[in-house]
């Protein structure tokens, strides 16, 4: 047998090793001839194809070549096309190219027409070049891979030769297989004798079967079922154990052959007695099978283990009880599972008494076939009261009230359209609104309903209560609005906002806040529902303007809020029409901050422009005036005219104020004929001198009233901030003391505020406001200064810079950067000089001379701006300088400043940039920076420690330098204080920038260290 399936399998698997190997040969000769034949078509249409092309009119002597091409039949194509360099085509042929479709765009045709030809052949594409290897253009085409005639090839034709025969001998191997698997199917097995019924009488009986053979077989079968088997005689005694009854009963075949049965298998029943022996006596006595449910049985060790047992009685050959087989199977496993389902029905009884509704098990009739809890405490009856009851008993309304009515038609989903309102009867006679959820059940053939009663009395109240609510927003004058708070999309809109927006309820469903709210960006919307969602605050109040549906708009004032309660949660918005109130707001701020008389800024507004004005000049360079207007004789028009004239004469002169002063100047009446305005941005007391000018040429005209020409002329009183640096009170004292010098004068003129100002102040504020022109006409100039160490050698440069003023001639390094301190130009001063810096570095490279590390002051604070060090960054990759050219010197406290510097800066020190310490007399408090150098200045006495302690704590080589050596007194100090290097007038004159190349050729330059 074992030698039969061997056959068999050995036959199935050399068929599919010879079905295998002639696909493959087969195919792969297909794809090697079609290579052959592209490479030929290819050399074909290339020799013929790019003479034409090189010549002139090309087109026109293509069209016959690509035709005769195509009708060769040694190259079997399909189709052929041609295109230039520039990919237009030139031309086309194909056996498909007369196929036109009616209606069909051309492209659509086009594209049917390639997929044609690559389905019925095999599209190829070479390209098309000059004798100097120019590509001329493209030739496209499919062509029948069998069909090439000019390809003819020996290996070709015997892989082709080999695939066949392989193929061929599948035949043979497969019929072999065929007769080999039916002959094993056709052999019957030696058991179908015994279980045929009509041999029956020719088989062995049991009472005479070979133990052997029964373990073979019999045995087998019950331990692949999982039952033990014992065998006994008809005196009880062991005849055979298979292997699940040798597991199950702690004896081995061996042991318990020739054992009475009781001591094999020991049976009790639920009450504790015998069971073994009162089953066999059945069993021999009754002749037939006999079991036992429940039993235990006790293995040889004394365990025990649940079983179910079945004991048949065995028969000779004529007939007679000859013995019985018990069969047993281990019930652990049953049980267990059993405890399972126990377990979980009890866990669903515990879910379903958990329900909020009340749950109920009817027949199609409606009557209660079992209850939850909560239907019992819902009608007030036990659990074992309700079965039994009819639906009809428990819920009277509407099934006692309408006969035609049944529970079957609460049935979900068998649309019976809108059924009557239920309600539940408890057992004290009191009633409850009801909703009904009804769904039919099928259990073990058997037809029935689920009824899931739900008390809808408190949703009643709350609906009623909430149509109530409705009713009055709805009629509120206000306008509430309710939208989702995901989409922002309008949930809910009321009656008074449809009325003052304009827009219907479909319309507004489909909106948002934004698209009703003018000036309310959408970052600002977020920004305010954010802040409720997180429960920062409760409500939010904001004005904005709503949009009509016609385009007009009126402001609103908006209390927003947000209800978590609701689902999903939405946000509430309630606007009030605040266009009555704001007129109200601009009427009371036109009477607290303007003339009523003239329209122009009062007292109030003018102290509050003042204020502002004072604070912009502080922060730029130029000036402030401050004029102080007083109308010559104006009681006499006023004694003479009358007030009516005088108020006339009043408004006259604001309006020609209006007329000669600029827009951004503020004109403000004080009280009678007294008038003030502002000026801001005057760069001189020239430019306020002629505003004042300006003013009275404008005045000597008369003022034209009705019926009266009256010429009044203003004396003017003027002082400028910040030569005078008095506060707003002092400004307009020291103006009005100015006009009166004026009247005094002789009336219809100005006269200056003379204030007398320190020198030195006066220098200062002029430096501060020239400093904004230097740094635009590029005034200043940067200065290197070498330091040379004791030898001579150059070592580094100091730069510093000089300012060349139209005034006061050049200006210093240190009094620059105070100036630029208090005019707010540090960071722009010290990034000049880098940029110069870094253009006198690319010099010096391009020259190829050494660079020499140029040590430039910088403000610590500058560290932590993100967009100077993109501007440093940009320096040093435009002008191809390394970074280790520049060295940074900061002050102890700029160290400090830069410990919270930008993560830009890692990448330029990375890249080689180094810093040094300046100014100091101290120890910084923390030293992050990589340190180059340390300038030390005058006087050295507590400069020398603090240097020894910055070296050993900065680990490294640190250049220290001597700066300000202007004798050599000094330098002889310096020299004792072992200073590396030294720089001043006493060592070497500063360079300019224009002539560093010329002395680096004859320095001599120390190594880098």
């Amino acid at each position: 047998m074992d030698r039969q399936r061997w056959l068999i399998a050995l036959s199935g698997a050399s068929m599919l090793v010879l079905l295998a190997l002639g696909g493959w040969c087969l195919l792969h000769a297909h794809r090697l001839q079609t290579r052959l034949d592209h490479v030929h078509v290819g050399e074909q249409t290339r020799r013929v194809l790019e003479p034409a092309l090189l010549g002139s009119e090309s087109e026109r002597r293509l069209r016959p070549l690509v035709d005769a091409l195509l009708q060769r039949p040694d190259l079997g194509l399909y189709a052929l096309a041609v295109y230039d360099a520039e990919g237009v085509q030139l031309a086309r042929a194909g056996v498909l190219e007369g196929l036109r479709l009616p209606r069909v765009p051309a492209a659509t045709q086009a594209r049917a027409r390639r997929a044609g030809y690559a389905l019925i052949g095999s599209v190829g594409r070479h390209r098309l070049f000059a004798a100097d290897q120019r590509l001329i253009g493209t030739v496209e085409y499919s062509l029948d891979p069998g069909d090439v005639d000019g390809v003819r090839v020996e290996a070709v034709a015997a892989l082709r030769l080999a695939g066949w025969i392989a193929l061929g001998l599948v035949a043979p191997v497969g019929l072999m297989f065929a007769l080999a698997v039916r002959r094993r199917r056709r052999t019957p097995p030696p058991w179908a004798g015994r279980a045929d019924p009509n041999r029956r009488g020719e088989t062995t009986s049991w009472g005479a079967a070979d133990p052997g053979e029964f373990r073979d077989r019999a045995g087998e079968v019950m331990d692949a079922l999982g039952y033990g088997l014992v065998v006994t005689d008809r005196d009880g005694r062991v005849r055979f154990v298979n292997a699940s009854a040798e597991r199950l009963t702690g004896w081995s075949g061996a042991d318990a052959a020739g054992r009475m049965h009781y001591s094999v298998v020991h049976l009790s029943g639920a009450g504790g007695e015998d069971a073994t022996a009162a089953l066999m006596e059945r069993a021999l006595g009754q002749g037939r099978p006999q079991s036992v449910s429940g039993a235990v049985l006790r293995q040889r060790h004394g365990s025990c283990t649940p079983v179910e047992v079945i004991a048949y009685p065995l028969r000779s050959r004529q007939g007679g009880l000859d013995g019985v087989t018990l069969l047993f199977r281990d019930q652990t496993p049953y049980r267990r599972e059993l405890d399972s389902l126990r377990r979980e029905v009890r866990l669903s009884q515990a879910v379903v008494d958990h329900l909020d509704e009340g749950l109920l098990t009817t027949d199609v009739a409606g009557v209660v076939r079992s209850a939850n809890a909560r239907a019992e405490r819902m009608f007030g009856y036990l659990r074992d009261e309700l079965v039994g009851f009819t639906v009809a008993k428990l819920m009277p309304v509407p099934f006692l009230n309408l006969p035609t009515i049944r529970i079957t038609d609460y049935v979900s989903g068998r649309g019976n359209g809108k059924l009557p309102k239920v309600v539940g009867w408890r057992k004290d006679a009191t009633t409850f609104p009801v909703e009904l959820w009804v769904q039919p059940m099928r259990v073990e053939g058997s037809e029935g309903l689920v009824v899931i009663v739900r008390d809808i009395s408190e949703r009643l109240r709350g609906e009623n209560l909430a149509t109530r609510l409705g009713r009055l927003l709805d009629a509120a004058n206000e306008e509430i609005y309710i939208f989702d708070a995901q989409t922002l999309r309008f949930l809910e809109v009321n009656r008074g906002a449809r009325r003052n927006l304009g827009y219907g309820a479909e319309a507004l469903a489909r909106m948002t806040p934004l698209d009703i709210s003018e000036e309310l960006a959408d970052d600002s919307l977020r920004n305010f529902l954010s802040r409720l969602h997180s429960g920062e605050r409760d409500h939010l109040v904001y004005r904005c303007r709503h949009r009509r549906e016609d385009g007009s708009s009126y402001p609103v004032e908006v209390r927003l809020n947000y209800s978590r309660e609701e689902e999903p949660p939405v946000f509430m918005a309630i606007a009030t029409d605040i266009s009555e109130r704001l007129e109200a707001e601009e009427k009371l701020n036109q009477l607290a901050h303007f003339d009523a008389l003239t329209g122009l800024p009062n007292r109030v507004m003018l102290y509050d422009r003042l204020q502002q004005a004072l604070l912009a000049a502080q922060r730029g360079a130029r000036m402030l005036g401050v004029f102080f207007l007083d109308l010559d004789r104006f009681k006499a028009i006023n004694d003479e005219h009358g007030h009516e004239v005088g108020d006339q004469v009043l408004c006259a002169v604001a309006d020609r104020l209006r007329s000669v002063m600029r827009p951004s100047d503020t004109i403000a009446r004080l009280s009678g004929d007294e008038f003030v305005v502002l000026t801001p941005g005057l760069r001189s007391a020239e430019d306020a001198e002629f505003l004042a000018q300006k003013v009275l040429e404008r005045f000597a005209q008369p003022l034209d009233l009705p019926g009266l020409s009256i010429n009044c002329r203003p004396s003017i009183g003027i002082t400028l901030y910040p030569l005078d640096e008095s506060d707003a009170d002092g400004l307009l004292r020291h103006a009005d003391h100015a006009m009166y010098q004026a009247k005094q004068a002789g009336r219809g003129c100005f006269r200056l505020y003379t204030l007398h100002i320190d020198p030195q102040r006066l220098r200062q504020l002029e430096l501060e406001r020239g400093l904004h022109a230097a740094v635009a006409l590029n005034q200043f100039q940067l200065q290197l200064l070498p330091v040379l160490d004791g030898e001579g050698a150059a070592r580094a440069l100091l730069g510093r810079m000089r300012w060349q003023h139209p005034h006061y001639g050049w200006i210093e390094q240190t009094e620059i950067l105070q100036a630029a301190g208090r005019a707010g130009l540090v960071a722009d001063i010290e990034l000049w000089m880098i940029c110069e810096a870094c253009e006198r570095l690319r010099e010096v490279a391009a020259a190829g001379l050494p660079l020499l590390p140029q040590v430039l002051p910088l403000s610590g604070w500058q560290l932590r701006d993100r967009e100077f060090l993109g501007h440093l960054s940009g320096l040093l990759q435009r002008y191809a300088v390394p970074a280790s050219a520049l060295v940074l010197a900061l002050t102890p406290d700029g160290h400090v400043e830069a410990e919270d510097r930008h993560a830009g800066l890692d990448e330029l020190i990375a890249g080689g940039l180094r810093f040094g310490l300046r100014d100091f007399n101290r120890m910084p408090a923390t030293l992050t920076l990589p340190l180059a150098c340390v300038l030390v200045g005058e006087p050295l006495t507590d400069q020398v420690s603090t240097m020894r302690d910055i070296r050993e704590a900065a680990g490294g080589e640190v250049l220290v330098v001597a700066s300000g050596v202007e004798d050599q007194a000094v330098l002889g100090r310096c020299r004792e204080a072992g200073i590396d290097g030294f720089a001043g007038s006493a060592v070497m004159p500063a360079l300019a920038g224009e002539v560093l190349g010329d002395w680096l050729r004859q320095a001599r330059v120390a190594p880098p260290r």
